[in-house]
């Protein structure tokens, strides 16, 4: 028996390989979390396994932390950091790190975790044997079905998280009219008290409880215990018919054909405070977000999500011409490309699925950016607390918003940012007496800008070596102004924050004996090099070179806002100081030198590549720079020969590389390689051993992106700058170029054939198709259709 599903509706289906196009599907049920499938609005989340008979669905919202603000400082940190910039400075790095270990480093050197809300639990009476079984998750919908048969009867299962009513939405159909059963419970193993209400919903209240003598991840060095955050949820229940019985704090549903379940969520966090604040009251905010979506049918309901979600969902279309085997399930697929053949409808689905992560995890009801495992996460102290990393995982998040035609997302990332700004001047003021702002390698909503570190050497190694962590994500501020020309931004969100972010880098920079502006101290993200003057592995060290691409990019980007906005606050400085900021080097072995000196790597096969960060995200190093762009191709094969690319995000990041030295083959391999290899079931992307990080997802997305646009050359756009033999022929709508561009595009054979160019703000830009090029001057809201046919 065959089923219409995935999609809001089948009666114009023609082709069955059409229903598969943009869903996950499976002929089993999720038995592990990575097999599970999300939903998300943004602020709600969940992952639903789609049992038979018991169905399990796992619930996030986004700003449930544990612990609370905490911004440690030392006695004497000025004083102390001052030595340890010395010592670093003088080539000291051995005795630099034994000082900081003695004088800076101090508890709590890390924070507590992101915990999810509770487990949704629904037993259904089922007694016979399940067939024809297919769950599936319609990307273009953000509706998950379910349909199965038990002893010939037929029944259907929906969900979604609806961004319109910021509810969770369940509902369960026998389409034959067979009555049946079920129990609905919500568990959650600590800090909750649950209850039934007005004979039909479930009432969650809870406070977190961070037992000062409990468990903690960070042995000691998590924070200060005690009650904290406030939450609340609440499950309601509407019947068709049947009747509805209260068991204890479960509720039970006899003998119906039809029911909706609506589940809200809330805490008393408050972005404004980085903090939980007592004055919003979570219950009442959960219970009204219920009720509200109780008074209206769940066809209204769905088809106002249908609506909105597509909206934003459509707005890129991609469709590459390849035999693909649509008809077989994802798993099936996965399996396929893992031995080596080919599916280029599996990696169109891959670039789609990373744009529903980020509109479901970043983006409509989100108030924080999509953390390290976007909003959804399983245990109650998750893989790195599910934090804000910036050394490169928050950033990565955030590749593909603009290109992918998603800018509203980097909206919640432009609020988060601006309250770490804020806070991140304190330090900046005792550190270095600076009246900027900076902010170390990782954060969470409470707003830690202090280094932090699973223990202390981490605290000191990754967190005191990179002050430049804030810098870095300022500028995927940058690149939304870049894309929208959006000058009220510009001036009110980003212009702060860059400047900010450049005052504390010239007052961070020191002269060496060369009469260079260095870094000290400085590293290249967790990587270690052998110190020659002891033989042993060290991270510190002065001016490496990601720092110096880094400082290049943000001041060029804070030169630039201060022209558009037409100020001259601090050009001057930033001028006289990049002439003196050192070059990225190439080394002995003819690859990108990784630190200032040309030090032996500890791991040449390291995850990170930060030397390339003037590759990709950065433009500095580009065919206008053959010796360092013939240097960075070394660079990375060198890197994998040794083992390199064993994470996921690390192989996206090389995705992005070879896309940008415009080898679309290589950017394939590697496209593949993530996709067949370093995936979960579910296609959640994978650190090793089998952990699940988002930034590889959308890193991956972003990579796809590049292989067909780019724009980072100011006033050009490049088409299908890194096209593989595999995509020979395809379009693309929807596509964003710097300079607020929409482009779609067609081709064959690996050439463009024509191109729309749609300007939303007015410009002049210069496109680029292969050996071809038209300049075209273009007002707003105007589209300029291009040909390229010989």
């Amino acid at each position: 028996m065959a089923f219409c599903y995935f999609l809001a509706s089948c009666s114009n289906q023609k082709d069955d390989s059409a229903v598969y196009t943009h869903s996950l599907w499976y002929n089993e049920p999720a038995t592990e979390w990575l097999e599970a499938l999300p939903l998300g609005n943004g602020r709600l989340g969940a992952m639903v396994f789609g049992g038979v008979k018991d169905e399990k669905l796992y619930l996030n919202e986004e700003s449930l932390w544990a612990g609370i603000p905490e911004d440690p400082y030392p006695d004497n940190v000025g004083l102390h950091y001052q030595k340890f910039q010395e010592l670093n400075l003088e080539g000291n790095y051995d005795d630099a790190f034994d000082y900081a270990m003695k004088n800076l480093a101090v508890s709590p050197t890390a924070f507590r975790s992101y915990e999810p809300l509770g487990k949704l639990l629904l037993t259904f009476d089922h007694n016979g044997t399940s067939e024809s079984y297919k769950r599936g998750l319609n990307l273009e919908t953000g509706i998950l079905t379910i349909e199965y048969v038990v002893d010939g009867k037929r029944f259907k299962r929906e969900s979604f998280i609806s961004a319109d009513y910021d509810v969770l939405i369940y509902r369960f159909e026998s389409l034959d009219g067979e009555p049946l059963s079920t129990q609905i419970d919500f568990q959650r193993e600590k800090d909750v008290t649950i209850s039934v209400i007005d004979d039909q919903i479930i009432e969650v209240t809870g406070q977190i409880f961070d037992d000062p003598n409990g468990y903690e991840d960070n042995k000691g060095g998590s924070g200060q215990g005690g009650h904290h955050m406030k939450f609340s949820s609440h499950i309601g229940v509407l019947t068709q018919d049947g009747e509805m019985k209260v068991l204890g704090n479960k509720l039970n549903i006899e003998n119906s054909t039809s029911f909706t379940l609506i589940s809200s969520a809330a805490t008393d966090y408050n972005l404004a405070e980085m903090n939980f604040d007592r004055s919003i009251d979570a219950k009442k905010n959960s219970i009204n977000k219920l009720k509200s979506a109780l008074q209206d049918s769940y066809d209204q309901i769905k088809t106002d999500h249908i609506t909105e979600h597509a909206g934003i969902f459509n707005r890129v279309k991609l469709e590459i011409e390849a035999k693909s085997p649509d008809s077989l399930s994802t798993k099936e697929r996965l399996e396929r490309l893992s031995q080596g053949k080919e599916d280029v409808g599996l990696e169109q689905l891959f670039f789609q699925y990373g744009r529903y992560l980020m509109m479901s995890s970043g983006m409509r009801r989100a108030v924080l950016p999509s953390s390290l495992q976007g909003i959804w996460s399983e245990k109650m102290w998750a893989p790195w607390e599910s934090d804000f990393h910036l050394n490169i995982n928050l950033q990565m998040n955030y590749w593909p918003v603009e290109t992918c035609n998603l800018s509203e997302a980097t909206i919640p990332l432009s609020n988060f940012m601006r309250g770490i700004a804020e806070r991140g001047k304190v330090p900046a003021k005792k550190f270095i007496g600076s009246e900027g702002w900076m902010a170390h390698h990782a954060t969470n909503p409470f707003g830690r800008v202090t280094p932090k570190g699973s223990h202390k050497k981490s605290q000191v190694a990754n967190g005191y070596c990179f002050p430049l962590a804030g810098a870095w994500m300022s500028l995927s501020l940058w690149r939304h102004y870049e894309f929208t020309k959006d000058e009220e931004y510009l001036r009110e969100s980003v212009y702060p924050i860059l400047s900010g972010a450049s005052r504390f880098i010239l007052d961070f920079l020191k002269e060496n004996e060369k009469g260079e502006l260095v870094t000290a101290p400085s590293y290249s993200p967790e990587n270690s090099y052998i110190n020659p003057a002891t033989g042993k592995s060290q991270m510190n060290t002065v001016a490496a070179t990601m720092d110096m691409q880094i400082i290049r990019s943000v001041f060029e980007a804070c030169l630039e806002s201060e022209k558009q906005l037409g100020i001259n606050e601090i050009s001057d400085q930033i001028s006289a100081a990049m002439k003196r900021l050192p070059r990225t080097k190439v080394g002995s072995n003819g690859t990108i030198q990784e630190w200032y000196e040309d030090y032996e790597e500890v791991e040449p096969g390291h995850r990170h590549i930060s030397h390339l960060f003037g590759l990709y995200p950065s433009a500095e190093i580009s065919p206008e720079t053959p010796d360092l762009f013939e240097a960075a191709e070394k660079t990375i094969e060198r890197r994998l020969s040794d083992g390199g690319g064993q994470t996921g995000w690390s192989r996206a990041w090389i995705v992005n590389f070879y896309a940008r030295l415009g080898n679309g083959e290589k950017a394939h391999d590697h496209l593949r390689g993530l996709i067949g290899e370093q995936l979960g079931p579910n296609l959640f992307d994978l650190h090793p051993p089998g952990i699940f990080q988002i930034d590889g997802n959308f890193g991956g997305t972003a990579g796809i992106a590049e292989m067909l646009i780019q724009s980072h050359v100011p006033g050009k756009i490049y088409l299908l700058p890194a096209l593989p033999e595999q995509w020979k022929n395809g379009k693309v709508e929807g596509l964003k170029a710097r300079g607020n561009f929409e482009v779609d595009m067609e081709w064959e054979d690996g050439i463009v054939t024509v191109a729309r160019i749609t300007s939303l703000v007015a410009g002049e830009v210069e496109v680029f198709a292969g050996d071809k090029s038209e300049l075209i001057n273009i007002q707003s809201l105007e589209t300029r259709t291009l040909s390229f046919k010989n």
